[in-house]
Parts: C-alpha cells; structure tokens; sequence
C-alpha cells in the first residue's frame, strides 16, 4: 500500500557510530529546491528535523543559511568528511556537522511508530532502487569496456596481417618494387665489388713474333 504523501528521494548518505555504545545509526538528507530535511535512523525508531516552511527560514536565519541547497552542500561535505557528531538522548538526537564553520546543529525529533514505518519503508526501497541503478550502469560499464577491448585487439590483429603481408610481398622472389641495376664485372654473390677474373697465363706466341721481329 503506497503512503498518502510521495516523501523526496534520499540525498546525501552517511552511517554514523556512537563509540560508546558502537551503536550504529544512519543519517540522510531529503532535500528539495524548496524544503530540506534531515533524518537518522537505527532502523528501528526515525528521528526527523521535520521541517516546515516556517521552521526552516527560522533555521536558515539563525544558522546564516541563504538557500536550501546550501543546506543540502554543506551536509554532504559533512558526510563526505565524516565530520558529524550525534547526540542521543530520549526522543531527541543532536546532529552537528562538528568541522562546519558556522556550527550547524540539527535538533531531531523521534517520529510517531506509523510514520516512523512509513519512512524506513520508503528509505529501504530508495536505498533498493538506487542499487539497482548502479548494478544496471556497472553492466553498461562492462559491456562498453568488452566491446572497445573487442574493437582494438580487431583493429590490432589487422594491422599486425597488414604488415605482415606488406613484408612478404616485399621480401619475395621478383618483389622488390625498384630492382637495383648490377653493374657489369659485379659479383653476383658479393654485390658491389668486382668479380675477379682468372689468370690467363703467358702467351708465348706474342714473345715469338717479338723475337723474330729483332
């Protein structure tokens, strides 16, 4: 059964232990272009700053706040840093962002058992859907990543036949694509010097007639 009233999505998240007692409590923002709200919870009881619009300019006023988003900025650095100190007491916790320099506190009531169920209901499947979300953009994340990986070891294994063939045709029998010219008297086996020719030996005919010339 849906609640009478949709409550804003969930913002900025952050678990928070007491060392005293290692009791561990959740603390969220349900913040709004217009409204802002700050929740902890132990899963059990819901305490809510349960801000009206009255109550919130009187919170923006004594707090130096302009606008609910400054609200919603300076909570999730808080988070972020882990800059948050809670106070329980009976139906009242004490939420300061103990690092902010203008000191915000959050004095946080403890909401009524319907209303309490109500919100740990819409928290529980917020806090679902969002996993999801992310399961479903790690998915996308994964198959992109496959796919470049697929596409470049393609484009790779081609440029490696490419090349591979470019240096067989290159290399083969009759391939070169400028021949060079042997010169005549060239070594076909020691390109570039002079084949050396064998001895002839004395001609003693040309002594002969020399001779008889004498």
């Amino acid at each position: 059964m849906e609640a009478k009233q949709r409550l804003p999505s969930i913002g900025s998240l952050h678990i928070h232990s007491l060392p005293q007692s290692h009791q561990r409590y959740l603390c969220y923002t349900r913040p709004g272009p217009h409204n802002f709200n700050l929740c902890v919870t132990n899963v059990v009881d819901v305490w809510s700053t349960g801000f009206n619009p009255q109550k919130l300019e009187e919170h923006k006023s004594a707090h130096g706040v302009q606008t609910s988003e400054e609200y919603h900025t300076r909570t999730r650095e808080a988070f972020q840093k882990a800059a948050v100190s809670l106070t329980v007491l009976d139906n009242t916790i004490i939420l300061k962002l103990s690092q902010d320099d203008l000191g915000l506190t959050f004095d946080l009531y403890k909401l009524p058992i319907t209303e309490a169920k109500a919100e740990i209901q819409s928290v529980m499947f917020q806090l679902v859907g969002q996993i999801y979300d992310l399961q479903d953009q790690l998915k996308a994340s994964e198959e992109s990543n496959a796919l470049n990986l697929e596409k470049r070891m393609q484009k790779t294994q081609q440029m490696f036949l490419t090349d591979y063939d470019s240096k067989k045709r290159w290399n083969g029998p009759g391939s070169s694509p400028v021949a060079k010219r042997r010169l005549a008297g060239e070594s076909l086996i020691n390109p570039g010097s002079k084949r050396t020719k064998a001895p002839t030996g004395v001609s003693f005919e040309d002594n002969s007639h020399e001779d008889s010339n004498e």
